[in-house]
């Protein structure tokens, strides 16, 4: 097959168009199709139409290496599951702060005691960089919702007040402060105890072992009444996501023969009642287990339909579930590209990201940023 100007041309010297050229365009990866659209007005054409109608683009997982080590270097890596390969995404390290930390879906952030840095970006690529919150915090939740940046917990026990609440406005650039975590929380002020999602009004935080569900409204400042998640299952590791605005219930059990289970809930926001969604298979269940001891929690990041789950101890495999309309779920795993003997000197952070192609356009123009195919 050959290119003349802007025109596919077969073996057999036939012009190749339409809907033939957007299957073919369906198959070639996401980074390429970028150069592909700029060939011409009908080429531009067809990609779109190609990602249209045969080969949408979907959620990325994406990798940020931060080193332990001065200066702290970072780097990106990126799967991209529309075409199952990872690229790597190499760019200026970020300013270093402090320990680069993720929540949920795509916001990373930095937090020391004489600066937050925050971004949300799809990418990560425009940081904010502010005063920090009044209260000096050690291991606090950080969440988004809307123009809200909620910082909840982690409070010292030298502070007043182990459970403070604060928010960052980031249209008038201000910080308040509001009521305090319920007393139920008190001893797992902690994010690593707590797993959080949120919604475009609510933030949602669980505490990972009981269930035991709050939500926060950064509008009226207000919590809610303790709620308990209800599968009418018993769950050991509580993970909650939100997709496409639906909240998600991702849990670890074990059924009656005691073989481990991941299971996947739709959780109703009001009632928190739990509707399966489906179940990873046996063979996923062990890839995320490590040699030596059987899955004690696990990580999980939703963005759109997508879930992305992994063991914080065994990090070389990561298991994707794609959520699909009335069919349940379709399961694969990855390898993770980030070798284990690298990440014994360098901390590994997670996000995932809806990708908009003009955006992607739009940064891959950008100079000082590289994407390459890694595999």
């Amino acid at each position: 097959m050959a290119r003349r100007e802007d025109q596919v041309i077969g073996e057999n010297g036939v012009e190749i168009r339409g809907d033939i050229l957007e299957v073919i365009l369906s198959h070639v990866p996401l980074i390429d199709l970028v150069s592909a659209s700029h060939v011409s007005k009908s080429w531009r054409y067809a990609v779109v139409s190609s990602l249209r109608h045969f080969n949408k683009t979907k959620p990325w997982l994406i990798l940020h290496k931060q080193a332990t080590r001065f200066p702290y270097t970072t780097s990106m890596h990126a799967y991209d599951p529309r075409s199952h390969m990872w690229i790597k995404i190499s760019q200026p390290s970020i300013k270093y702060n402090s320990a680069l930390k993720s929540s949920h879906s795509n916001f990373l952030y930095m937090l020391s005691s004489t600066k937050f840095s925050f971004s949300f970006d799809p990418m990560n690529i425009s940081w904010s960089h502010v005063d920090p919150p009044l209260v000096w915090r050690t291991d606090p939740i950080v969440a988004r919702v809307g123009d809200s940046i909620i910082v909840v917990g982690g409070g010292c026990d030298y502070e007043d007040d182990p459970l403070p609440v604060e928010i960052y406005n980031i249209a008038t650039h201000a910080w308040h402060t509001c009521d305090t975590m319920p007393g139920n929380l008190k001893d797992l002020v902690a994010s690593t105890w707590l797993s959080i999602a949120t919604t475009n009004e609510k933030l949602f935080i669980t505490e990972k072992k009981s269930g035991l569900t709050y939500w926060f409204d950064p509008n009226t400042k207000c919590w809610s009444r303790p709620n308990k998640l209800n599968p009418n299952q018993p769950i050991y590791d509580h993970n909650i996501g939100t997709s496409n605005d639906d909240l998600i219930l991702v849990g670890l059990c074990k059924n009656d023969e005691n073989v481990e289970q991941v299971k996947i809930w739709k959780v109703d926001k009001e009632n928190f009642q739990c509707e399966e969604i489906g179940e990873m298979p046996l063979l996923h269940v062990e890839k995320l287990k490590s040699k030596s001891f059987e899955i004690s929690s696990i990580n999980v990041h939703v963005t759109e339909n997508f879930v992305y789950i992994y063991n914080q101890t065994k990090m070389e495999e990561v298991v994707v579930c794609e959520l699909i309309t009335d069919n349940g779920c379709r399961w694969w795993s990855i390898q993770n590209v980030v070798a284990r003997d690298e990440m014994i000197m360098n901390r590994l952070v997670f996000t995932c990201s809806g990708v908009v192609f003009d955006e992607l356009q739009r940064i891959m123009r950008s100079e000082n940023r590289r994407f390459e195919v890694e595999s």
